[in-house]
């Protein structure tokens, strides 16, 4: 029956592999004459199924009157006697829902199911099949985002669970957006409801001719290989890995990164490889990694896979994964070994645990998983060395306690000690320690920022991160770091210096990133002209422009608007406007495209702060009170708003009000010790010193130590009179700034007075 129904799937796809735009313009059983293995492991793949016409084959959730809970109520499940699905609810606002399910979503480890929602807008059902296996707990519905409402960035009514902005470009082949910003409405084009031969291998037509026996094409019809840069790698007799063949170049990584990676859209593809161009990919920050550059937010691969040693190696996808299937190539260890020798590597001797046991397997700690949309555990392809230290020092996790949560890392480390007391990698200094002092403000980071931002022994990613984490720390090591990097002419690194120039003055910024805005990648170029904006308005700068770089600032920030008209349907793009036009100091444009961003996107907090900004800049704080008030409505739980409220009331003079909505934010967001540290000063301010170093202790002991705030801490203490505590937080800053003549002078004088 299952194999009968495969052959159904077949056949329902294979009806609309028409391919009629771009790079896509055959049917694809022209690829099944020659390729017929490949195309028999693509049917068995992710990339088949990542999206398909709904019905009772396609479909692997039970639509046969099955039943969930759902809110006050229950969701029924259902077919029609023309093989449609259904799914009907009530809402939150007590409305029936009877949705059509128009297509199926994705295969394993879950399904999810789209309607169209009107104006071509195709939206997420709230509900997902759970695929696994009875005995995983699967075959069952189940409440997506249980924790979302209705005003909630991922409520199934909400641009978070939207296909045409958020899925569609990597579930279909040759996508094309078209949204209306005057209809706010959508015509979606497509040439394959999966990912077909030519998401992959690009426009076929040259490669037919090459088949068809015309040798004077070169590289079999295509422009780029994707090839693997080799087939495997050995030990030499330096004990180091190389490849058992010289590397050959191949743009497979770029190709797969395209959606196998966290990234911004900025306009449809035109090639598979546009990673660069078409997206800009997001770097190792705070908010998507751990310190050490783990996978922490929903990232993908590939900003874990640019971190690792085999990427730097020349290992591309296809070295472990069939790129066809999907599948790894070999099992278990197996696909470790083919590089990795089994006597040296699986072992006891190595990895310390017993046989079929969990801990044995070179992913269990090199590869641990992340577990998202609650049923898809996802491995980091770091290939990180565990690093219990690290998880001391900077909070970032290890694979041994995701294994061992009985036990903490002090624990995990002594352990490891034993192991391996000869370990290079335990207790060495290491970048994460460094990008979670700059991520809390530390101003000592900027030294080792700029050394790593400069090491060639680190990945490019990582050092674009480095780079970018300089933007509050202007200084000469920011200097030095964004000139080597602008004229490395690596896209990321670029990426990252046009973030470390955002603080300098416009004169300096320009001088530093205009060479950028001739890059030919469209991410580079449209970012420097946002950094380079200012200098427009700025008359004594820009009288140095000649007229050719003026209008090529020009030309290039109309790009950087069309990117923002492209990403329309979305609040962020008229936020961004809105931000040029105050970079440009055009106040009554900036106000008009937040206004615009809200009307689009009505829960986009930043929208409402930004508008509120605005009218702080026109001198209108009674209407910037009000549109935080708005957004408060909307979003009761942000702690932004209140932050921002509390500093109209400050630039009001009503201190005690202010007070009243620092609070707020400091107790919604009580890990952010910049609200921490200003509710501190207000509280000083109003007189209540005690309350106020409670309330920078906390910003303290969420910094990560910032010696700043340690000794703000020791000098409020000497206030009170309180010499002990204040001893404490001196010999604090003394541990954080050694060898330092004045801190240890001002500990002597501490000591002196006990």
């Amino acid at each position: 029956m299952r194999d009968d129904m495969q052959f159904l799937r077949l056949v329902t796809v294979l009806t609309c592999l028409y391919f009629g735009a771009a790079y896509a313009t055959t049917p694809e059983q022209q690829c099944v004459s020659c390729h017929q293995q490949q195309v028999q492991d693509w049917q068995q793949s992710d990339h088949f199924h990542a999206m398909e016409p709904a019905n009772s084959v396609s479909s692997l959730g039970q639509f046969d009157g099955s039943t969930i809970d759902y809110l006050n109520g229950k969701a029924t499940f259902s077919t029609d006697n023309q093989d449609k699905l259904w799914v009907d609810f009530i809402d939150e606002a007590g409305k029936k829902q009877h949705l059509n399910i128009t297509y199926t979503f994705g295969f394993q480890p879950l399904q999810q199911y789209i309607f169209d929602a009107g104006n071509g807008r195709w939206q997420f059902i709230p509900f997902a099949w759970d695929s696994r296996s009875k005995e995983k707990g699967g075959q069952r519905w189940f409440v997506l985002h249980p924790e979302q409402t209705p005003n909630d960035t991922f409520h199934w009514t909400q641009n978070g669970q939207n296909w045409n902005q958020m899925c569609a470009d990597c579930h279909v082949t040759d996508y094309k957006k078209n949204y209306d910003p005057q209809t706010h409405s959508y015509q979606p084009e497509f040439t394959a409801s999966n990912v077909s031969c030519n998401a992959c291998h690009g426009d076929e037509k040259q490669h037919l001719k090459w088949a068809q026996g015309d040798q004077s094409i070169k590289n079999k019809g295509y422009e780029v290989s994707i090839k693997a840069k080799t087939p495997l790698f050995h030990k030499n007799e330096q004990g180091e890995m190389v490849p058992i063949q010289a590397l050959q170049p191949s743009m497979q990584v770029e190709t797969c990164a395209t959606c196998h990676a966290r990234r911004s859209q900025l306009k449809d593809r035109h090639s598979p490889q546009d990673i660069i161009d078409a997206f800009m990919p997001a770097l190792i920050t705070s908010n998507l990694y751990y310190p050490d550059g783990q996978i922490s937010d929903e990232v993908y691969v590939w900003g874990s896979f640019m971190q690792s040693k085999m990427h730097e190696k020349g290992v591309t996808c296809t070295n472990c994964h069939n790129p066809h299937s999907g599948k790894l190539k070999l099992p278990g260890n197996q696909t470790c070994t083919q590089c990795h020798t089994a006597t040296e590597y699986d072992t006891n001797q190595h990895h310390r645990h017993a046989k079929f046991k969990q801990g044995n397997q070179c992913v269990d700690c090199h590869m641990p998983a992340t577990t998202y949309m609650q049923v898809d555990p996802r491995r980091d392809h770091s290939f990180k060395i565990p690093r219990p230290d690290l998880t001391l020092s900077t909070g970032s996790p290890n694979a041994c306690n995701a294994c061992h949560q009985d036990k903490d890392a002090s624990w995990s480390l002594t352990k490891l000690k034993s192991w391996y007391p000869n370990s290079s990698h335990l207790e060495q200094d290491h970048y994460a320690q460094v990008f979670v002092q700059a991520d809390h403000g530390h101003l000592s980071a900027s030294t080792e920022l700029s050394k790593i931002a400069q090491d060639k022994q680190y990945p490019d990613i990582i050092r674009a991160s480095a780079l970018s984490r300089m933007s509050n720390l202007p200084d000469g090591n920011a200097k030095i770091a964004i000139i080597r990097a602008v004229k490395e002419n690596e896209p990321l690194k670029q990426l990252g210096a046009i973030e470390a120039a955002q603080n300098f003055p416009i004169a300096q910024r320009w001088e530093l990133l205009s060479p950028l805005l001739s890059s030919s990648n469209l991410s580079v170029r449209t970012q420097a002209s946002l950094m380079l904006a200012p200098i427009i308005p700025n008359l004594s700068a820009s009288a140095s422009l000649t007229q050719k770089e003026r209008k090529l600032l020009e030309q290039v920030l109309e790009e950087y608007k069309a990117i923002q008209e492209y990403q329309s349907d979305r609040g962020f793009s008229y936020v961004a406007l809105g931000n040029l036009a105050l970079n440009l100091n055009r106040l009554d444009e900036a106000e008009k495209n937040f206004k615009k961003a809200i009307d689009v996107e009505p829960i986009f907090v930043p929208a409402y702060v930004n508008l509120a900004d605005v009218y702080r800049l026109k001198k209108q704080e009674v209407l910037a009170q009000k549109v935080l008030e708005q957004g408060i409505v909307i979003s009761p739980n942000n702690a932004s708003l209140y932050y921002a409220k509390a500093m109209s009331y400050v630039r009001m003079q009503q201190k005690s009000l202010a007070l009243i909505e620092l609070e707020k934010a400091a107790q919604l967001s009580e890990n952010n010790e910049h609200y921490q540290y200003t509710y501190s000063l207000l509280l000083k301010d109003q007189g209540q010193p005690r309350e106020a170093v409670r309330a920078l202790e906390k910003a303290y002991n969420v910094s990560m130590a910032n010696p700043e705030l340690a000794y703000a801490l020791a000098q409020s203490f000497i206030e009170l009179k309180d010499n002990a505590s204040a001893l404490k937080y001196a010999k604090e800053l003394q541990r954080l700034v050694p060898n330092n003549p004045q801190v240890a002078q001002f500990v002597h004088q501490l000591e002196s007075a006990q």
